[in-house]
């Protein structure tokens, strides 16, 4: 059967297009207003992106601006813990100047995580687009951007395939950022490790590797990271685009990688040494390397005794081997 670690080849990504969105390293300036002007010109003044002018220091003398795009973020967050914090005169710990209001800004008021100071528009558009707020100063030509991800989600729900009588009732939905908690609570090892890229030229995709570091085989996570990072395409809307692209066969009957959207099954087949790929945006996860037995066993599988299972799933390769001929 084909695997996915044999005969490894060199693959062009044919889905790749032209029209990919250049890479922009220049560097911010220190105009305001400048700054705003190329933020609302680069993604066409859309409806969407919510610019707030607000005045901060002593007598509130320093001119900024709150910019995120509405419904991929979290309104409350960016209200209490940004806006209203920032505009308070007593929460600086030393006089703010347009030098120094990013750093005071990091260690005394911004209180959410994922703080980043920002240098280039290469590093802006991205973290705008994916749900962070950007902080600007008038004078200070970098950006400061705080984690406020957030938006309307599908709950957690039991899976619509791979269903079982006994045994978990959740299922994966399309945020990556709820997927890889729920594998963290079955799996509570700080060796379960997760290592997270962006594909995509244009969609900038979330894709995250999960491992447990000590029971992966080295070489084949080695080898699973540089397929991904291979990858180069306009864009990765489902989990079938990466399956697609760092499988070695693709004309083939036989799959070569294992998809759920089960975490019960992910943390078994992480704890057998396998890797799990999430990819935002879709519920079912990869698992990669696939071998042939796995597509005979059922996720009650793990719930029962092991000779009983392993009895059933032989009777189900008989079975299929029988209605084949």
């Amino acid at each position: 059967m084909p695997s996915l670690f044999k005969n490894k080849k060199s693959k062009d990504n044919k889905k790749e297009t032209e029209g990919s969105l250049p890479e922009e390293q220049e560097l911010l300036m220190q105009s305001l207003e400048g700054n705003i002007a190329n933020i609302k010109k680069r993604t066409g003044n859309s409806s969407d992106m919510v610019i707030r002018y607000i005045k901060i220091g002593e007598r509130a003398a320093i001119q900024a601006a709150v910019i995120y795009i509405d419904g991929i973020v979290d309104n409350q967050s960016i209200q209490e813990l940004l806006v209203d914090t920032m505009m308070k005169d007593d929460v600086f710990s030393e006089p703010i100047t347009p030098q120094n209001a990013f750093t005071l800004l990091k260690e005394d008021v911004v209180g959410i995580g994922d703080v980043a100071i920002l240098h280039t528009w290469s590093e802006v558009f991205p973290a705008l687009m994916s749900g962070d707020t950007l902080i600007l100063i008038d004078g200070n030509n970098h950006a400061m951007s705080a984690g406020t991800k957030g938006g309307e989600w599908r709950s957690i729900q039991e899976p619509t395939t791979q269903l079982v009588v006994r045994g978990s009732k959740e299922g994966f939905t399309e945020s990556i950022a709820k997927n890889m908690p729920m594998v963290r609570r079955i799996i509570k090892s700080p060796d379960l490790w997760v290592e997270t890229m962006k594909i995509g030229k244009v969609t900038q995709t979330d894709v995250s590797m999960m491992y447990i570091n000590g029971i992966a085989n080295d070489k084949i996570v080695k080898e699973v990271k540089q397929r991904l990072n291979q990858i180069n395409i306009d864009s990765i809307l489902e989990s079938g685009y990466v399956e697609e692209l760092i499988e070695d066969q693709t004309y083939t009957t036989f799959p070569t990688m294992y998809h759920t959207e089960r975490p019960d099954i992910v943390a078994g087949n992480l704890l057998e040494g396998r890797i799990a790929i999430f990819v935002d945006g879709t519920p079912f996860v990869l698992i990669a390397p696939a071998v042939f037995i796995q597509f005979f066993q059922s996720p009650e599988d793990y719930y029962s005794r092991f000779d009983i299972a392993t009895s059933i799933r032989f009777l189900r390769g008989n079975c299929g081997a029988f209605h084949a001929v």
